[in-house]
């Protein structure tokens, strides 16, 4: 390649903004770099060229400054940044991160010897090597926690199924939310979560059923205790438009009252407004049984 194209080649990396994908170019012009600097056997006019790759070649060294290093110390400093990796938490992350070091190895080129890039290369596999033993911990140690997190989720689907047989529904409520907050602490369990989700919802889906079903019924006794208790009330206005306040009218009175309060709540919709429209009836009736006794 002349200067003239070194020299066109230069400017052109120059104006990259991301460099990834010219290593081909950065190798070639690093060796250039190399057999022109320095050298003096040149007549005037192609110093002057060599000066001006020069000069744009350290230009572009600031934008990229591996250029600058001899394939042994960047390979060098690859083999630092693999063994960093050895402390990261982050295995997956750092799996990535080794992928694209052994990348970049391979497309730093060879070094001046091969002593030299056999040496490198035994470091840097050594390098991988520790790594690799470490992400098969890691997966080992994983697969044993996701199998832990699957019996722990195992366990709560067969709760949840008790609970639905439980009769109290305040009860039964209580333990249900309780096995929710569980399955979200236990966390992710690796394959087979999803399955085991679908498993925990149908019984959640079922519960519910229940709950819609045992609203229904509830909704339902509570309008016959409402129609059981207005039924009171008529015969507590008829008794008091009829009343005589002999001792067994009064003692009528006295257990409609009873009769009342064992019927049981009525919702809490009707039951306050049932409750007063009563006790005023049974109130005026002892009030004016006063001017007759």
């Amino acid at each position: 390649m002349s200067k003239q194209e070194l020299i066109a080649l230069t400017k052109e990396l120059l104006q990259e903004e991301n460099l990834e994908n010219r290593t081909r170019d950065l190798q070639l012009l690093r060796r250039e770099y190399k057999f022109l600097n320095g050298r003096d056997e040149e007549s005037y006019f192609e110093q002057e060229e060599t000066n001006k790759f020069i000069a744009l070649f350290n230009e572009l060294a600031k934008k990229e400054p591996k250029l600058l290093l001899s394939p042994y110390d960047e390979k060098k400093n690859i083999i630092a940044e693999a063994r960093k990796l050895l402390d990261k938490k982050e295995v997956l992350v750092a799996n990535k991160e080794l992928d694209k070091l052994s990348d970049d190895f391979r497309k730093v080129g060879r070094c001046s010897t091969k002593e030299q890039d056999d040496e490198l290369w035994q470091e840097f596999r050594e390098a991988k090597d520790q790594f690799f033993a470490k992400k098969r911990a890691y997966f080992e140690e994983l697969a044993k926690s996701n199998a832990e997190k699957r019996e722990k989720k195992e366990a709560i689907i067969e709760k949840a199924k008790a609970v639905i047989e439980i009769d109290n529904m305040k009860e039964a409520n209580e333990q249900m939310n309780n096995l929710r907050k569980e399955w979200k602490e236990v966390g992710y369990s690796g394959k087979g979560d999803e399955y085991l989700w679908k498993e925990f919802a149908k019984v959640l889906d079922e519960f519910q059923d229940k709950k819609k079903e045992r609203h229904r019924e509830m909704l339902k006794l509570f309008e016959e205790r409402a129609n059981k208790k207005e039924d009171l009330i008529k015969k507590a206005k008829q008794l008091l438009a009829d009343s005589e306040f002999t001792d067994e009218e009064v003692a009528k009175v006295r257990k409609m009252r009873d009769d009342f309060r064992n019927i049981g709540f009525a919702g809490k919709e009707k039951e306050d407004d049932l409750y007063n429209k009563f006790e005023a009836v049974i109130k005026q009736y002892f009030e004016e049984m006063k001017f007759y006794k």
